[in-house]
Parts: C-alpha cells; sequence; structure tokens
C-alpha cells in the first residue's frame, strides 16, 4: 500500500513537472524575437534592432482603459465567444498613446501606433451573459459583434493594459530622434535626442510582461 501511494505521489509531481515545463515552452515560443539577448538603452545603434527591458513611463498623452478604468499607455481587449465547451477568439479592440521605456542606462519612445504584437497579462475581465443586456462598458466593445451573431451566446472581453512602473520587454529597430520633449522633461543629462521604436520590413514591434522575455 506504501509502495502504491509512493508511487501515485511521484507520478503527480512529475506530471506538474511536465505541465509547468509545457508552459514555459509555449511562453518561449510566443515570445517570437523577444527571446534575444536583452542591449541597453546606452548601447543602442541608431537603425539596429534590439531588444530592451526596462520600466513603463507615461507620456504626456494617456488613455483610460474601457473596463478597468486605469490610466495606461496602450490597452488591448480581446473577446472571445463560448461555443460548446471552448472560448473561440472573434475580435480585439485597442486604443494606445505610446510610452517611454526607462533601463536606467536611459529611455527610448514606444509609441504603439503602428504595426504592434502586444503579449500582456489579463487586468481586468468582464462577461456578456447570453440573453442579458449589454453593458454600458461592453457595449462600445463588442455591441456590433454580439447584434451581427445569429444566436445569444457568452462573451468574454480580456483587458491587457501597459500602466505606469510595469516592466516590460520591447523589439523593435531604434531611430534616434529629436526629442520632442520640453527641455525640462528631458532626464539622463538632457540629451536633444530620444531613440524610438519602429518596424521594419520584417518584424513588427514587440511588447511583452510575460517573464520568459525579461531576462
Amino acid at each position: 500500500m506504501a509502495a502504491v501511494s509512493a508511487s501515485i505521489f511521484g507520478s503527480f509531481w512529475v506530471a506538474l513537472g511536465l505541465i509547468i515545463l509545457l508552459a514555459d515552452v509555449r511562453a518561449f515560443r510566443r515570445a517570437g524575437p523577444l527571446r534575444r539577448k536583452r542591449t541597453k538603452v546606452a548601447d543602442l545603434e541608431d537603425g539596429r534592432p534590439a531588444k530592451l527591458v526596462g520600466i513603463v513611463r507615461l507620456g504626456s498623452e494617456t488613455l483610460k482603459a474601457p473596463l478597468s478604468g486605469r490610466s495606461c499607455a496602450g490597452w488591448q481587449v480581446a473577446t472571445a465567444a463560448r461555443r460548446l465547451f471552448r472560448w473561440r477568439p472573434v475580435g480585439t479592440s485597442r486604443g494606445t498613446a505610446g510610452f517611454y521605456l526607462d533601463d536606467g542606462t536611459g529611455e527610448v519612445f514606444v509609441p504603439l501606433d503602428g504595426d504592434v504584437a502586444m503579449d500582456l497579462a489579463v487586468g481586468a475581465r468582464a462577461h456578456k451573459r447570453k440573453g442579458a443586456r449589454l453593458s454600458s462598458k461592453l457595449g462600445p466593445l463588442i455591441g456590433e459583434l454580439v447584434h451581427a451573431d445569429d444566436r445569444p451566446r457568452t462573451y468574454r472581453c480580456d483587458e491587457h493594459t501597459i500602466t505606469d512602473g510595469m516592466r516590460v520587454a520591447v523589439y523593435g529597430v531604434f531611430r534616434s530622434l529629436p526629442d520632442q520633449r520640453p527641455e525640462s522633461a528631458r532626464s539622463y543629462r538632457g540629451r536633444s535626442y530620444c531613440f524610438v521604436a519602429q518596424t521594419d520590413a520584417t518584424e513588427r514591434v514587440h511588447v511583452s510582461d510575460d517573464r520568459a522575455t525579461l531576462g
């Protein structure tokens, strides 16, 4: 009996380890170019791609996240519909303003207004139950989607936000451009330029807070 219990206990921990390993492998694959070694802002070269890791600093323009109401540099709401026993993605909405990334050696600006891949943890969640009325928060996000559906469904909306002070990894091509901020707002010895993250012909700008990308 003791041998059977030990075997079951050992199998449980082996299975748990495999589940954790599989989750880490999936996160690593999802990271894409953020798998590469990080670079310091102080070591950036104009026109070269790089991965940076640092703290988000909000700029002069901010947004209000639609579900949580938090002040942020950008938000994304991923919507899924319940079909049988699975959630199926049906749409994504987004608002962006851009932010500064500070890694302790300098700052870069990440505008978020182009082709940007955002892989962020869920910060808020809301549901529209089958047959229920749309709330004032969900109406602007999924109203057209719900009315166009041919049958009542349950919808789930997951909000992802980029907020002040959070730690993120950013990949992009960084170009040196004039710093548009007032001189009093510039840090790091009042440089007159600021590196800006941009897309190139082969890759998008990526922003992630997944721990697999922050190393």
